[in-house]
């Protein structure tokens, strides 16, 4: 069912996903505001942004009874699973317990717009840490974390289960799998190797690269991509239902990385770092999308290589600015 609302709240609206989200929702006649921890880029759009950590209840609430949404995008979240690894008492203070202060503030403001939450394709169960199989996980296959990252999220999750089920929050929750593109923090794989292969075509490194896995398999979708269907999801999702959101194109990091090196200005070769390689996680992640290509008629149109090269070039223009 079509949703005639403008008027969009994102949390977490100056990350990777969420800047992408706020310029996409603008230029399609969104109103958008939303909550920002760290301090806004320069060429930040000209939206209502409240300073305001997730963990802040009373602060949330207030901005929100002043913002009035008819519609919340909630992306505020450690997202990166190393660093929810290393500080797993942060990672769910924001992730699971800010989630319950979003969804609680709005029931005490009485509140009732349609709630987009981002969860993670990582929630999807593993064997001893890792799933090999190579069969394309849908809505129904089981969960079960391999990682903190998943544990908050799965978490979460229940967090908005139970806010739909007991006080009638509108909430649809989107599993996205693995996306990338220009702007990603360098905490992730093909960001971090895009800055080593600019240090290393302006000589500030030898011609080397080090990484862990490489021989790991994820569906990769262009941020670009997927945060037009974030909106699509908006528009016409069921509150209370799951989507799988996924290119449905697999590659390893390996090919992503070689890909990078063929577009490199000097050779490069690849050294894998034992200090560097996960003991835990997937080794195969692909998603069957067809519930939500269903709902939305989404269609990713950026290929991977494509967006490989434009996260390289965008390495190059800030690391030489």
């Amino acid at each position: 069912m079509l949703v005639a609302a403008k008027k969009v709240f994102i949390t977490g609206i100056e990350g990777f996903v969420g800047s992408y989200l706020t310029s996409d929702l603008i230029n399609k006649g969104y109103q958008v505001s939303g909550i920002n921890l760290v301090e806004l880029p320069a060429d930040f759009p000209k939206v209502q942004v409240h300073q305001c950590d997730i963990k802040d209840k009373e602060r949330l609430k207030e901005i929100l009874s002043e913002e009035r949404p008819t519609a919340v995008f909630h992306l505020a979240a450690v997202s990166s699973v190393d660093t929810c690894e290393h500080c797993p008492e942060l990672a769910f203070e924001i992730n699971t317990q800010g989630t319950f202060n979003l969804f609680e503030a709005l029931r005490e403001l009485e509140m009732h717009p349609k709630i987009i939450f981002i969860s993670s394709c990582e929630v999807y169960e593993t064997k001893n840490g890792t799933r090999k199989s190579k069969a394309k996980l849908s809505e129904k296959s089981p969960i079960r974390a391999s990682s903190v990252y998943a544990l908050t999220k799965i978490c979460a999750e229940e967090v908005a289960d139970f806010f739909s089920n007991r006080h009638g929050l509108r909430i649809t929750i989107l599993r996205p799998f693995t996306h990338t593109g220009p702007g990603q923090s360098e905490k992730f794989v093909f960001p971090s190797v895009t800055k080593q292969i600019v240090e290393i075509e302006q000589g500030k490194r030898p011609p080397v690269i080090e990484l862990g896995n490489i021989d790991v398999f994820r569906d990769y979708t262009d941020v670009r991509d997927m945060v037009k269907a974030y909106e699509l999801a908006f528009l016409y999702c069921a509150p209370g239902e799951i989507y799988n959101i996924t290119s449905e194109r697999t590659y390893s990091i390996r090919e992503g990385v070689e890909t990078l090196i063929k577009l490199a200005q000097k050779p490069i070769d690849i050294k894998i770092v034992s200090e560097k390689v996960r003991q835990w996680g997937n080794q195969y992640l692909a998603g069957d999308c067809r519930k939500f290509r269903k709902a939305t008629n989404w269609k990713p149109e950026i290929d991977f290589k494509t967006t490989l090269s434009d996260l390289l070039e965008y390495s190059r223009k800030t690391i030489r600015d």
